[in-house]
């Protein structure tokens, strides 16, 4: 029998009862066992699949601990971290104030909690845990941060001092003389701010970072954890701004002097720009996460203002059901009439004989409400305004709420940012995630509204016009003052179009009465703070209840 095949059958057995230790009940697939894995054990935080290395385990006689392997790796999954979110949480927190470290604190903390909850389990599996710890450590001599978290554990559980860190114990004395001290430091009162993560993850960062700064770089993607997974976009966003415990742990550590002043000042610092800079990785990946989490991110904050999608309508004929025929290939399947088909031939003969049934106007040129809305945003993203990829750019926000009240009311959106120069995402799309990432762009510079554009889209959109909604501030006002032809341009837009909204920050009153005489309808936005508030209002005017009047002009 080959390792594999009996790592698999132990596994088969020791499973359900580390499984146990937990819930009979809890939903987690059987570990996989790899035989080319070059680690013990890891869990993908992500899938939350479990895999384990026969070979590793093989050669350091670990047969008959899979029992406390596979209960560690499932502990990363029930409670430490518990979920991407959260460990994006303290990942973010920790890149905001410490220096760069060559492996995160928060794997040693998470292996930390999740050792401490089994080694009080009954019947006990804590000689296992420590035989594993013992393996580690060997195959990783040079890990100051993994020497350290084991002489944590010798102070917890009592363990007789070196018995987990092994044959290096005297060097590692030498090189860091006060390490036991620290242990049993982190032994006595790590445990005693739970269950508040955060603030157990400075604490022991407070103590932990200058053992960090001290270990190599991991030489592999999963940085020596064997909790892994890579954080996704929305796992990021989600973990953007931080909850009011979050701040809460970080004041009181503060307060209680966790870290210097210099770290306690960065520390303090927990915007949205500072923790949007935190985000894992390096180079054009690293840009491209950004982008993709910010947008997300946005989207979540314009949820805020659309607790209800807003509906909208337009005029089309009144259709009414025809008699039913018989289905043939080559017929359309979305005219077929299931329900009609199961209740006259039933499942059997259903299935190979369906039913068809057209839909036609009872009265040609009768209409009746139904959906086709459609918004095209020009947003202006000069320099007077933050990279929405940075900080919260409410101008930003507000586009997103307009485009996302369309989608919701099951229409479509197009875009355009401009400033010095523009940029377009100009196919009506009615994809939320599409239209927030096109909304990530940022020029900056002055500001130039691309009037050749609007006129182009009112000749393109003939027989459809779309709303169109102008995201600006009174440097429109010089726009529109610039060329003669841009008044004309601007008052057949307000013409063609079912409406044409200018959301304009701090206005002139002049300025707006010439808007509103040429057919636009002005919406003054006197703080920027207040722009995503009125977009919220502007989506639901715009298709909430439009009457009985023709929207489409």
């Amino acid at each position: 029998m080959s390792a594999e095949e009996r790592i698999t059958s132990l596994v088969a057995r020791a499973f359900p009862r580390a499984r146990a230790r937990y819930s009979p009940y809890l939903l987690i697939g059987e570990p996989i066992v790899d035989p080319d894995g070059d680690t013990f054990a890891r869990i993908d935080l992500a899938s939350r699949t479990i895999r384990l290395g026969a070979r590793p385990i093989t050669e350091a006689s670990l047969e008959d601990t899979l029992e406390a392997l596979i209960a560690h790796e499932i502990g990363h999954h029930v409670a430490f971290p518990g979920s991407p979110v959260e460990h994006a949480r303290l990942l973010l927190l920790e890149r905001t104030f410490l220096p760069r470290l060559p492996r995160s604190l928060t794997g040693p903390l998470y292996d930390l909690l999740v050792d401490e909850r089994l080694g009080q389990g009954v019947p006990s599996i804590e000689d296992d845990l420590c035989r594993i710890l013992a393996a580690r450590g060997a195959r990783s001599p040079d890990d100051v941060l993994f020497t350290f978290q084991r002489a944590v554990i010798e102070e917890l559980w009592q363990r007789r001092e070196g018995e987990l860190v092994g044959n290096n114990a005297a060097a590692f004395a030498r090189a860091f003389p006060d390490h036991r001290l620290d242990a049993k430091l982190l032994a006595q009162n790590l445990f005693a701010f739970a269950p508040d993560i955060t603030l157990q993850y400075l604490y022991f960062a407070s103590i932990a970072w200058r053992y960090a700064m001290a270990s190599p770089a991991p030489k592999h993607a999963g940085g020596g954890d064997c909790a892994e997974g890579e954080l996704s976009a929305e796992d990021l966003a989600a973990a953007l701004v931080p909850k009011k415990g979050e701040k809460a742990a970080i004041a009181r550590a503060i307060r209680e002097g966790f870290f210097p002043k210099d770290l306690a000042e960065k520390l303090a610092d927990q915007s949205l720009e500072r923790r949007a800079g935190a985000m894992p990785g390096d180079g054009p990946g690293k840009s491209e996460l950004l982008t993709t989490a910010m947008a997300a991110h946005y989207r979540r904050e314009a949820e805020k203002h659309l607790f209800r999608p807003p509906p909208a309508r337009v005029w089309a004929d009144a259709l009414v059901p025809t008699t039913h025929l018989e289905w043939e290939p080559g017929d359309p399947v979305a005219d077929i009439d299931w329900v009609a088909t199961l209740l006259r031939r039933g499942e059997m003969l259903g299935a190979a004989m369906p039913l068809l049934r057209e839909r036609i106007a009872d009265e040609e040129g009768q209409s009746t409400p139904s959906f086709l809305g459609r918004t095209e945003i020009y947003l202006d993203v000069s320099g007077s305004m933050p990279d929405p990829k940075r900080a919260l750019n409410a101008m930003t926000l507000a586009a997103q709420i307009l485009a996302t009240g369309t989608i919701r009311a099951g229409g479509a959106a197009r875009a355009l940012v401009y400033s010095v120069g523009h940029e377009k995402a100009w196919d009506f799309c009615r994809s939320e995630r599409v239209l927030s990432k096109f909304l990530m762009r940022y020029i900056g510079g002055g500001t130039q509204f691309p009037f050749d554009v609007l006129a182009a889209s009112v000749d393109e959109t003939r027989i459809e016009q779309p709303i169109r909604v102008i995201i600006t501030d009174s440097d429109f006002d010089a726009n529109y003052d610039a060329q003669r032809q841009n008044a004309t341009i601007f008052a057949r837009a307000a013409e063609c179009s079912p409406a044409f909204v200018l959301l304009l920050h701090a206005p002139n009153r002049e300025k707006v009465r010439r808007y509103e005489q040429a057919g636009a309808r002005v919406v003054a936005v006197r703080a920027l703070g207040d722009f995503p508030r009125v977009a919220a209002e502007l989506a639901f005017s715009l298709f909430d209840d439009p009457g009985t009047t023709n929207p489409s002009g």
